[in-house]
């Protein structure tokens, strides 16, 4: 059964709604079934919420959500407005004027679920890179317990998907942080699945167009900050600003009774932990000062971790790469070092486990849970994950799409290859993002890789042509034109470079990892990156 309440009970809920147009309108008695932003979702017991967006003003199809039947409205543009704008509400169709639509969308669609987030202890993660392998680490940590197995089930949203105790729900092509009411719907599916921990991988766009605002996290976790999605935030410090929504929401959330709140930072990050520290310093200092004795103040521990850092609060030291694994001491606040081991690849993991970890110690996770979680994971799907078609060579599919992602990437690699060998990597650039990251890409490729094989990444409605021109110009910085070549067509790019590649080499594709669309002009088409890299490499059987 779809979950309702009346309308009444949503507006009591809602704080900061008007209602209009609800004259011989029972509320109480009106059931809500769904919250939707879109349109073609709305028809009997839906309440639709009307949008500013980016490009289209979403009150354009409030008579489309009416003539589908919808049973209430909700928008910013009081009546007035929404006549002269030539948008007639007709009679007996209750319509809540708000403030902020998107805002909202999330608080009326945390409402109808009855508040999930609530009833669990949420973790959220944000960051340029990092964000789902941590999540995933963080996942295998808290389902894996062996200090308290009957702890109650996992739930986890990334931009993977989402797993709910074990049970995996696909949520959709290129999706950053799902929009507010699947969030919320699969926040609601973890509590009534009997979940203890919700783990919401919080991308900047979700922070920024408040998908997740009517979450109440109680920890927050940063990977780190660097260039990346600018098309979008228009300035670095506007994009440091959308990460640190994730940090202020820990001194609005819900208090939880035996649930503490921590915020955990990267003490090797520039991009992020001064301005961080100083974000949840402020926000203390202003709880602080509002601290009433019906509303004390929500107290917000800081912990720290770092590669090598003495000062931070959870550091790895003895750190040993092999082929096979990676082992390293995790030294900690509150108790002796403990061994770590990994068939995660790269100190970047490392820092990824770290952020876990910190976040599961601070919960009071016992290190041998922690040890056993992190152990327990083979790989994330489209992160360094290893392609074995019997190839002599190393193959390799990881979601690198940014010049920070791209160099960690194949610094990581390189001392996997053979003496002799060659790091063959294969990747292209979005269009309608980022323009500036594109030459950067092909000089972090250009100077690391010893082979570029430039190709499509979801061009869009920009031509690929100079999508791969631009990269190129970048490559030539560092390497002659013979060290490069741009094929269009990705799966045969992807098949270039295994075609090339000779034993002891290492090949990667970057950029779509776990991805399962490529976009050309609007059109979103299948794609599956293991797949393709797994048929070039049959392919080689038979040449």
């Amino acid at each position: 059964m779809p979950p309702f309440r009346s309308l009444q009970n949503l507006l009591d809920d809602s704080p900061g709604s008007q209602l209009y147009n609800a004259e011989g309108i029972d509320i109480s008695t009106l059931k809500i079934e769904s919250v939707t932003a879109d349109s073609r979702q709305a028809g009997p017991g839906t309440l639709f919420v009307a949008v500013p967006g980016l490009r289209v003003d979403g009150h354009r199809f409030i008579p489309n959500a009416s003539a589908a039947g919808a049973s209430a409205i909700a928008g910013t543009y009081g009546p007035g407005e929404l006549a002269a704008r030539g948008i007639l509400l007709p009679p007996g169709l209750p319509y809540l004027q708000n403030s902020d639509g998107r805002l909202a969308l999330a608080q009326l669609s945390a409402a109808l679920h009855g508040h999930p987030s609530r009833a669990m202890t949420v973790l959220g993660v944000t960051g340029t890179d990092g964000k789902t392998t941590t999540c995933t680490l963080l996942e295998s940590i808290l389902v894996g317990r062996t200090d308290r197995p009957a702890h109650g089930g996992v739930g986890v949203i990334t931009t993977i998907g989402a797993r709910i105790a074990g049970a995996e729900l696909d949520t959709g092509f290129h999706v950053t942080t799902p929009e507010a009411p699947d969030v919320q719907r699969y926040l609601a599916q973890m509590r009534d699945a009997g979940c203890r921990f919700a783990i919401v991988e919080s991308t900047s766009h979700g922070l920024d167009q408040k998908r997740v605002a009517a979450v109440d996290y109680d920890v927050a976790a940063v990977t780190n900050i660097t260039h990346e999605h600018l098309d979008y935030h228009g300035t670095f410090e506007a994009y440091q600003e959308a990460k640190a929504l994730l940090f202020r929401a820990l001194f609005r959330s819900h208090p939880k009774a035996n649930t503490p709140r921590l915020a955990v930072l990267n003490r090797d990050d520039p991009g992020s932990y001064d301005f961080l520290a100083s974000v949840l310093a402020v926000e203390a200092a202003t709880e602080a000062a509002a601290e009433t004795a019906t509303q004390p103040a929500l107290p917000v521990t800081i912990r720290s971790y770092s590669l090598a850092n003495p000062t931070a609060d959870v550091r790895a030291e003895r750190i040993v790469y092999r082929p096979d694994a990676t082992t390293f001491d995790l030294h900690w606040w509150g108790g002796p070092a403990f061994p770590v081991e990994t068939r995660l690849i790269g100190d970047f993991n490392v820092s990824n486990i770290l952020c876990a970890a910190t976040a599961a110690l601070g919960l009071g996770i016992a290190p041998e849970s922690i040890a056993a979680g992190v152990a327990s994971l083979a790989g994330v799907l489209g992160r360094m994950q290893r392609m074995d078609g019997g190839q002599e060579f190393l193959a390799l599919v990881d979601f690198a799409h940014s010049p920070g992602s791209l160099e960690r990437a194949l610094k990581t690699l390189r001392p996997l290859v053979a003496e002799g060998g060659r790091l063959i990597a294969v990747f292209g650039s979005a269009g309608l993002r980022d323009r500036a990251k594109r030459r950067l890409m092909g000089q972090v490729s250009g100077r690391l890789a010893d082979f570029t094989v430039i190709t499509a990444e979801d061009p869009r409605t920009e031509d690929l042509a100079e999508i791969n021109r631009e990269i190129a110009a970048g490559v030539e910085q560092f390497a002659p034109p013979q060290r490069y070549r741009i094929v269009a067509d990705r799966a045969e790019a992807i098949g270039f470079a295994a075609r090339m590649a000779r034993p002891g080499d290492v090949v990667a594709a970057f950029g779509k990892g776990h991805e399962r669309s490529i976009c050309f002009g609007e059109t979103e088409r299948p794609w599956n990156e293991q797949e393709v890299m797994l048929d070039a490499l049959a392919a080689l059987k038979n040449e």
